[in-house]
Parts: structure tokens; C-alpha cells; sequence
């Protein structure tokens, strides 16, 4: 009978655990969500411009906390291709990138005697791993774009119950996303923005929708649209 009970607090245990990795994987766009319904609410259908300036102020955001290229590509749901376009075509972009990589490099710095195991990552570093695998991303791949070996992404899943959880939970979102059947991925891949007479000179913030960033990293186009699932 005393087994039967620890089994049953276990599944129990387990299945919170569960519901608390799922709950944390379908809010993972949940801020972007909201910010892109205020804007909504104000303005109506966001214009590339204004769409470009969120998925950069993610870029910046990203690169501050310590993750690279393609771990900021992945934070502001877009191509590294086409952050690298950002950077090239407009300099004061590329030098704040430069300098938030730079504030990122002397914070790790300073918590390197405080954080051995896990230097300088840290929940952003995991919320792109869980983006990147919901999107289709094998683990080793999507933990690199975190800024963690295969080695030590490893340990530390098999140290904390929790990312082990969160990692499942992205895996079954991406089962969820497979079943969106009889719509072409355009139809959800991408998000509707309004095009301004300003957005079509070629300027550096209005190409946003002439590109998508899949799990993979692939890109592919649509000149009305922006990266959205």
C-alpha cells in the first residue's frame, strides 16, 4: 500500500511539473503578444517600421544578455541574414549591438566566480533553446544558439528536473504547431503589417517583411507580412 501511495505522489508530482512546463512554453511569446495588441490598439495593423523596431529593441535586448548572432536572430524572430542586413545598412544599429555584446562580455566577466557552471546565460539564453526546439530544432543545435556546448547543456538538464520539463513541453508545441493541417504555413508564419510610403525606399527598417526566420534559420519571403509564429 506505502509504495502504491509514493507511486501515486510521484505521477502526481510529475504531472504538475508537466502542466507547469507547458504553462511556461505557451507564454514564451506572451510579452510580444502584448506588446504588439497595444500597439494595435492605438494604431491598428503595426507598420514595418514599427514591427522592425520591436524585433531590433529584441535583437539589443538579446546581445545584452549575453546571447550571439543567432541566439539574438532567434530572440527577434528573424533570419541572421537579415540581421546582418539591419547592421550593415545602418550603422547606429550595429554600433548598439556592438556595444550591448560588450556590456554582456563585462557582466560575464564579473559573474564568472559567481556562476562556474553556468557562465553569463541565463533565462534568455533558455527561452531561445525552447523557441528554437518548438520550431523544430534538435536539441544540440538549439542549445548552441544559447550560447551552451552540447556537453554542458546536458548536464544541466539532467541537474534541474525543470529544464528537462521545459525542453519536453517545447517538444510537445511543436507536435501542436504540426497539426495546424489544410493551411499553408504563409497563412501562420507570418503576421500582417501596414506598408507607409517611408517603408518603401529601401531605408534599413523596412525590410522586415521580406524575410522569415524558421527553426532552422531558413528564409523565405512575402512583401506585406512579418515573422510570427
Amino acid at each position: 500500500m506505502d509504495e502504491r501511495r509514493v507511486e501515486r505522489r510521484c505521477a502526481a508530482c510529475a504531472h504538475r511539473l508537466d502542466a507547469w512546463a507547458d504553462g511556461v512554453v505557451a507564454g514564451l511569446d506572451a510579452q510580444e503578444d502584448v506588446e504588439r495588441s497595444l500597439l494595435q490598439a492605438l494604431r491598428g495593423d503595426p507598420s514595418l517600421r514599427e514591427e522592425t523596431a520591436v524585433r531590433r529593441a529584441d535583437a539589443l535586448r538579446a546581445a545584452a544578455l549575453g546571447l550571439g548572432p543567432a541566439g539574438c536572430a532567434v530572440a527577434a524572430g528573424v533570419s541572421v541574414r537579415m540581421l546582418r542586413g539591419w547592421q550593415e545598412q545602418d550603422p547606429a544599429f550595429a554600433a548598439a549591438m556592438t556595444a550591448a555584446a560588450e556590456l554582456a562580455e563585462q557582466e560575464r566577466e564579473r559573474a564568472a566566480p559567481i556562476a562556474a557552471d553556468v557562465p553569463g546565460l541565463g533565462p534568455a539564453a533558455l527561452r531561445v533553446v525552447l523557441k528554437a526546439i518548438r520550431e523544430g530544432s534538435v536539441q544540440s543545435s538549439a542549445a548552441a544558439l544559447g550560447g551552451w556546448s552540447e556537453q554542458s547543456f546536458l548536464r544541466l538538464r539532467r541537474k534541474s528536473p525543470e529544464v528537462a520539463a521545459l525542453l519536453a513541453a517545447a517538444r510537445r508545441a511543436r507536435a501542436k504547431k504540426a497539426d495546424r493541417r489544410g493551411r499553408p504555413r504563409f497563412e501562420w508564419g507570418y503576421r500582417l503589417v501596414r506598408v507607409d510610403d517611408s517603408d518603401r525606399g529601401g531605408e534599413a527598417g523596412g525590410e522586415v517583411g521580406a524575410d522569415r526566420s524558421d527553426g532552422d534559420g531558413a528564409d523565405s519571403g512575402s512583401a506585406a507580412a512579418a515573422s510570427g509564429a
